[in-house]
């Protein structure tokens, strides 16, 4: 049987108190995704396309009553979404029975996100080239670095056979190794902040090295 988009929604935790759930998280999730596609690109443009739907729409997202989410619903219930889980139930989605062999990661800090004296919220990602799609993603904390999330995202994608590239922040020994260690490769960028490894790859292809002729 297909896996469908429905069903991976379906797959993702729902935080919400028992009081908060008059709306299931696949049918609030299925409109806005369904109304982002149509072009909205707020709240209000999602709540305000929900609201068009009719009744025989509604019940193919779920809802019997006949009434749409209004948009308090929509704010309160993205609050308490837990991005990482939905970001992985997706890349679960995105990869399906694909076989992907090149991960390019990368962060980037969301234009928009930055709330009062909270910093801009920062997106680790883990892009399949052959797939043309995110499989991984994870928001790295105002108290966390790209270093420690991109080992928390490698953990999760299927690495055996796989090309990991990336900038030069990834260029750590414990990412390398845990590549390594789940049998994948990588590629990464070395830069003059890392002099001893820098030479040591010059010295390692000798004269074929750009290195030298660069000095």
């Amino acid at each position: 049987m297909v896996r469908t988009l429905w069903d991976a929604l379906g797959e993702i935790e729902d935080r919400r108190g028992r009081k908060g759930r008059q709306y299931r998280l696949q049918s609030v999730l299925g409109i806005a995704i369904a109304a982002m596609l149509a072009g909205a690109n707020d709240l209000i443009a999602i709540f305000r396309w929900g609201r068009r739907l009719k009744p025989e729409a509604l019940r193919l997202f779920g809802i019997e009553n006949g009434k749409a989410p209004c948009h308090a619903t929509y704010h309160y219930f993205f609050q308490a979404l837990d991005a990482d889980s939905l970001s992985r139930a997706l890349g679960r989605f995105a990869r399906g029975d694909g076989e992907a062999t090149h991960f390019a990661l990368d962060g980037k800090t969301l234009k928009g996100s930055r709330r009062l004296d909270a910093k801009a919220v920062h997106v680790l990602s883990a892009f399949a080239t052959e797939l043309s799609a995110v499989i991984g993603e994870l928001t790295v904390e105002p108290d966390q670095n790209e270093i420690t999330a991109a080992m928390v995202l490698l953990k999760g994608l299927p690495l055996e056979g796989a090309i990991i590239t990336g900038d030069a922040i990834f260029t750590q020994r414990e990412i390398c190794q845990h590549i390594r260690d789940r049998n994948g490769h990588y590629l990464f960028t070395v830069k003059d902040n890392q002099p001893e490894l820098k030479r040591n790859i010059a010295e390692a292809f000798g004269d074929l090295s750009p290195l030298w002729s660069a000095a």
